[in-house]
């Protein structure tokens, strides 16, 4: 019995000193924090004494001259070859056409013994669980390059993952109309990306 009263006692003296607690919560701001500050007032600099030299104003303005326009080299006017195409021409170009045309294309001073056939680029052959020599061949090669380049290499599916590091390993030829050397390098910045 005493033990009931004392564990009632304790609980009457832990919910009252609660809920006197609740009553007046305590601030976790610093003090003066709640009450704004006035905004300072602006005060005119004191009128000058008598006896005192007023202050002079040693500020001019800053004027520049402008360059002569004598002196200046004179622009040589530009003639273009003959050959130029057009406007709409350059317009109506794919970018290899036009790289072509400014003679952008990249040289390679490739050794004989170095060089390899980019016929079939992949590691992994069809008899070792890659996909079919020509699965790719018959493809829009812009969509496939959308493809390999849109993509950040993130899976939702697990399946899905093992399944596109299948055919980006898989040893097959680049799609019809696409630089087989662009189709490689595509496959391999996604594989490194996933």
């Amino acid at each position: 019995m005493k033990r009931a009263r004392l564990l009632l006692g304790a609980a009457l003296a832990l919910t009252s000193a609660w809920a006197v607690a609740q009553d007046a919560p305590e601030s976790l701001l610093p003090p003066g924090f709640d009450k704004p500050s006035r905004p300072a007032r602006a005060t005119s600099p004191p009128a000058p004494k008598s006896g005192d030299a007023a202050p002079t104003a040693t500020s001019s303005p800053v004027i520049q001259a402008l360059p002569d326009s004598s002196s200046a080299p004179r622009a040589m006017p530009v003639t273009l070859p003959a050959n130029i195409p057009s406007l709409r021409e350059l317009e109506a170009m794919s970018p290899d056409e036009l790289d072509q045309l400014l003679g952008l294309r990249p040289k390679y001073d490739i050794p004989p013994g170095a060089r390899r056939s980019l016929k079939q680029i992949g590691i992994v052959g069809e008899g070792e669980g890659g996909f079919p020599v020509g699965a790719m061949s018959a493809q829009d090669p812009g969509l496939v390059q959308a493809m390999l380049t849109g993509n950040s290499g993130q899976m939702v599916s697990r399946w899905g993952h093992i399944l596109l590091r299948r055919a980006l390993a898989s040893r097959m030829d680049a799609p019809t109309g696409m630089n087989p050397a662009d189709f490689a390098g595509m496959r391999a910045a996604l594989l490194v990306r996933m």
